[in-house]
């Protein structure tokens, strides 16, 4: 019987093909692809990666790679090659070929995975006898993580896909605790201790950096990373003899993003005890056994001018590296992992008793604290179809946008006796007392004010109804009802060949989009208060995104006149503008279908909540609310959407007035505010507004939302035009969702529909007042003047919110 052979196969992520920005570029976009890597929605991700990143990120990479490498080879690569040759030579010198092999590969970079397989293919066609049966696969990070252990086993698996043959494998997961990683870093972190000391440098405090991850890991995906390196930091403190041990410090290094990552950080820690007398830092950092980008040029050129910079002198600690000693310790313990038994393995590796961990328990509570609280299965689940409705709401309220001067031009030349096309154009003329041939544009701005109108004001009526009526019966029953009444408003809109049939379509939308009331109720009943603003940011999402894609498909789906291809249904009321309706109708079908089949009721059980005060007076309904805060926000909410929906309305005519924008350059302004408003909500607002506090966080939407309608009060250029938008949808991206949680938090959980109701509706009735005196302003004056008036209301925004009362996160 031939004996088992164990082929252990060392794994590193690898680096750059060379320092040109191109192979930077190539690296960075495999890398950021994987989805153990960024760990977001895949969709969503692509789009920040490719739009955002991408074009930019890579030529800064490119210098800080450029830093770090020597003779054209970067010190992973060569540092990992080396340390790989001499575990061969180790095992040769033992005699240990016939029953154990090594080699390396990495996940970017030559050799990958896929060569040293077609190797070991190689090998079992030509000599089976000498052939590995079995594979050792060791990941080079020495604690688990999904972002980088994980990521080396899915590129494993994704080889298994096109492979045949398959020896039998095992997966080491960490060596963090393990005598040969402990020992001999500890004995590097000693002598150049002892090494600085015999040139007269004390040092003051030594720190153990960490590469980071994000909190969010830890607490919802359970992910062992942090214990880990608790543990590599508790077992290398022990052993650390040249420094006392209330002189070491537990960091951590790398974030990238917004988001929250574990704590304390590196850098602010760093200056801190810098500033405080440690005037000489040593670091190393645990967390990678090669040095590479984050150890070179991270800590050993960045962090070391910021510490020269606050007064201090950093030292560092290179990693075990191909270090000799640290090679013929980690040679047998994986020679115990492959073909030793679970007794001798476990020799190779240090213990730590439940008294070690109390350290860990305190430091756990203290930093985990404040991270934000992640959300259940199913209130993510929900909150996917809440996202689904209100995106559909606002595509319904903006594919129209674009469309406001052709069709007006189109009902003018083939309904121009029908009474209510009448009726607005004579108001039009009696609202701005136009004289013949005077300012007939600022017609045609008050006609898309008007028919915008008309879906603003039946939300704002049916907003607080649907709101109140899904407190009592409940949320789902509530959601199908008005999404199945969307669906047949977009029937009626595809057959409106004439403009009754068209005010008819658009009074049934704006009815039924009042469900927007019901659906930010399901945020506030699937979330908690401390993850309450990441719920609301989803709302905000839906909402910069229907603004994306609303003036997006009604402008690309209108160049599709269906007329031309089914002439004989003219008279049945098919029109050119018909194309956009059929769009509208399928997607809210899919809707209604997501939300029948996938979403479960979410207002909690009757006995479980106390009774709301109930009305069908509109009045009473929207009477001020007896609760301290609601009142101030609901008003501030109003103020701010009649600012910036009146900019909404009359930007596409500023547009084509100023700069001769056509319908599809209008669409294309729509969707860089739109992805703006998408990429800031989704990275920064969804992380940051918690910690940061959501009334703080409005304040600065208000304050960035300012200078942007005065930029583009005075555009007379398109760089002008969109940097104004660029600050307004900057304002807008951080005020909504965080004005959506303000209401929340303000109102008892029992009243969270009709409190909801009323907020959505006021911004509902902002909608109508909004472009409907933005319009007259700009028609009776100039184009400037909408945005200057809509600057300085927002200054009373900006006060109430400032004065709003402390309020508690905490859940009652």
């Amino acid at each position: 019987m031939s004996q088992r052979k164990v082929k252990a196969i060392f794994v590193q992520l690898g680096s750059p093909r060379s320092t040109k920005v191109s192979d930077v570029r190539s690296y960075l976009r495999e890398f950021l692809s994987d989805p153990r890597v960024i760990d977001l929605n895949p969709y969503f991700w692509k789009i920040i990666l490719y739009c955002f990143i991408l074009p930019f990120r890579p030529k800064r990479s490119a210098e800080l790679y450029s830093r770090i490498v020597k003779n054209g080879k970067f010190p992973l690569i060569e540092n990992t090659l080396n340390f790989t040759a001499k575990i061969k030579k180790l095992i040769a010198e033992r005699k240990l070929e016939h029953r154990l092999e090594a080699d390396c590969a990495f996940l970017l970079s030559d050799p990958k995975v896929s060569l040293v397989w077609d190797e070991w293919e190689r090998d079992l066609a030509t000599k089976p006898q000498d052939a590995a049966t079995d594979v050792l696969v060791v990941p080079m990070f020495p604690q688990f993580s999904e972002s980088t252990t994980l990521s080396g086993f899915d590129f494993l698996a994704k080889e298994i896909k096109h492979r045949v043959q398959v020896p039998g494998i095992k997966f080491l997961t960490n060596f963090h605790k393990s005598k040969a990683f402990i020992d001999h870093s500890a004995r590097k972190i000693n002598q150049r201790l002892i090494e600085l000391k015999a040139n007269n440098i004390q040092i003051d405090r030594l720190f153990l950096t960490f590469h980071g991850i994000q909190k969010r890991r830890i607490l919802g995906k359970k992910d062992a990373y942090y214990r880990h390196c608790f543990e590599t930091f508790f077992l290398l403190r022990q052993r650390v003899t040249e420094l006392a041990g209330d002189r070491v410090t537990i960091t951590f290094q790398s974030r990238f993003g917004s988001e929250e990552w574990l704590t304390p950080y590196t850098e602010e820690t760093c200056e801190k005890f810098v500033k405080a007398g440690d005037q000489k830092i040593l670091v190393y950092s645990p967390s990678f056994v090669a040095d590479c980008l984050e150890t070179t040029d991270e800590l050993g050129h960045e962090l070391k001018e910021s510490v020269h910079e606050w007064g201090g002198e950093l030292y560092t600690v290179d990693c075990l590296n191909d270090d000799d000693k640290w090679c013929e310790d980690f040679s047998k313990l994986i020679e115990a992992e492959s073909i030793k038994s679970l007794d001798e393995i476990e020799t190779h590796y240090y213990q730590l008793e439940k008294e070690d961990y109390k350290e860990f328990i305190q430091m756990s509570e203290k930093e985990l604290k404040n991270a934000e609280e992640p959300m259940t299965p199913q209130a993510k689940k929900s909150l996917k179809i809440v996202f689904l409705t209100i995106f559909l709401d606002l595509l319904g309220f903006s594919i129209i946008l674009p469309l406001f001067p052709a069709l007006a031009k189109h009902y003018l030349e083939n309904d121009s006796q029908n009474y209510f096309l009448n009726l607005i154009f004579n108001s039009i003329a009696q609202i701005a007392q136009f004289n013949q041939g005077h300012n007939v544009f600022g017609g045609l701005v008050l006609f898309g004010g008007i028919l915008g109108a008309i879906y603003s004001i039946l939300q704002f009526f049916a907003a607080p109804m649907w709101g109140a009526l899904s407190d009592r019966i409940g949320r789902r029953p509530v959601l199908l009802v008005s999404l199945i009444g969307m669906a047949v408003s977009y029937v009626i809109w595809f057959f409106s060949g004439s403009f009754t049939t068209l005010i008819i379509a658009r009074v049934l939308d704006g009815i039924m989009g009042g469900n927007i009331s019901t659906a930010t109720a399901v945020v506030a009943d699937v979330t908690t208060k401390k993850n309450r603003a990441k719920g609301m940011a989803v709302v905000g999402i839906a909402f910069a995104l229907g603004f994306v894609f609303g003036p997006a498909i009604g402008g690309l789906s209108s160049l599709i006149d269906l007329t031309k291809y089914y002439p004989q249904f003219i008279e049945w009321g098919l029109n050119p503008f018909s194309m956009p309706a059929l769009v509208a109708f399928v997607l809210t079908v899919i809707n209604v279908i997501s939300v029948y089949l996938n979403f479960k009721e979410t207002l909690p059980p009757k006995e479980e909540r106390t009774e709301s005060e109930r009305t069908s007076n509109i009045l009473k309904i929207f009477k001020p609310l007896p609760y301290v805060g609601v009142n101030k926000v609901n008003f501030s909410h109003f103020l701010f959407t009649s600012a910036f929906s009146g900019m909404e309305f009359t930007l596409t005519f500023l547009a084509h007035e100023r700069l001769n924008f056509s319908s599809m350059d209008n669409a294309y302004l729509f969707i860089y505010i739109g992805f703006i408003i998408a990429f800031v909500q989704g990275g920064f607002v969804r992380r940051k507004a918690s910690s940061i506090g959501e009334k703080n966080m409005a304040m600065m939407g208000l304050v960035a939302t300012i200078p942007g309608l005065l930029l583009l009060a005075f555009a007379y250029s398109k760089i002008q035009l969109y940097a104004g938008l660029f600050f307004l949808a900057i304002g807008s991206s951080m005020i909504i969702p965080c004005m959506s949680s303000l209401v929340t938090f303000y109102t008892p959980s029992n009243e969270q529909g009709r409190s909801i109701g009323i907020y959505r509706s006021l911004g509902a009735l902002a909608r109508v007042v909004g472009p409907f005196s933005a319009a007259i302003i700009y028609s009776k004056y100039n184009a400037s003047m909408p945005y200057l008036l809509g600057a300085a209301f927002l200054l009373i925004p900006l006060y109430l919110i400032s004065v709003l009362p402390a309020y508690k996160k905490e859940e009652a």
